[in-house]
């Protein structure tokens, strides 16, 4: 059983500590770091933050998420960032998720939507809810002139969808009888043709470009 590590930054004490008590309650999850802003985060990752998984909340003082997170843009680090934030409007979700963060949850969701979600993450890469999937369709709409990169060859339309399906790395080396590290060669140019900073970034590309229809409730 994978045990996923987690960093909680956030500017309110009471919700970190809200946010530990409840996942310290997963097995699967072990909070080992905690930040009060995006500063302090950043010194953290100086220092060599070993974790999986960030939770990001948005508004803090010093420097808030989406500057903290710009500036792990540039860094050479990889974490999985998930926005857990109750200040962000919907073009805000989907430039967040064109950032590279591999999960948004409003802070009032239910905790097992949290755990859920951090799982997922975990697991799969990426969470993305019904909300998000109205977004980036209403996105597409409005946005006709997008077009899917050529260069995309067979093999790696395949594996785009089976990243879609939620397939790990290991189980679509399985069903296209591949290596793994196969696969991690076709997602590493999956994501250099598409311009996406993550898998997460590759389901929006698929669901806006129409290499992917999902259905309501799908990542739920």
């Amino acid at each position: 059983m994978t045990k996923y590590k987690v960093a909680i930054v956030d500017d309110e004490q009471l919700i970190i500590n809200g946010i530990r008590m409840l996942l310290e309650q997963e097995d699967q999850i072990e909070v080992t770091h905690e930040a009060t802003n995006g500063q302090e985060l950043l010194d953290l990752i100086s220092e060599g933050l070993a974790v999986d998984i960030i939770l990001l909340d948005l508004s803090m003082p010093t420097l808030d998420g989406v500057d903290a997170l710009a500036a792990i843009n540039k860094l050479n680090v990889d974490y999985k960032i998930i926005i857990l934030s109750s200040h962000y409007n919907d073009s805000l979700i989907l430039k967040l998720l064109d950032e590279g963060v591999s999960g948004v949850l409003a802070k009032n969701a239910n905790p097992a939507e949290l755990i859920e979600t951090i799982l997922k993450v975990g697991d799969k890469g990426f969470h993305i809810n019904d909300h998000i999937i109205q977004l980036i369709r209403q996105r597409r709409f409005f946005a006709k002139n997008r077009k899917v990169s050529s260069s995309l060859s067979p093999r790696e339309l395949e594996v785009i969808n089976l990243l879609c399906s939620e397939y790990t790395t290991r189980e679509i080396a399985t069903k296209l009888f591949i290596s793994p590290r196969t696969v991690e060669g076709h997602r590493n140019k999956i994501l250099e043709k598409t311009g996406c900073k993550n898998i997460a970034g590759v389901v929006v590309y698929a669901i806006e470009h129409n290499l992917f229809e999902v259905k309501i409730s799908k990542y739920k």
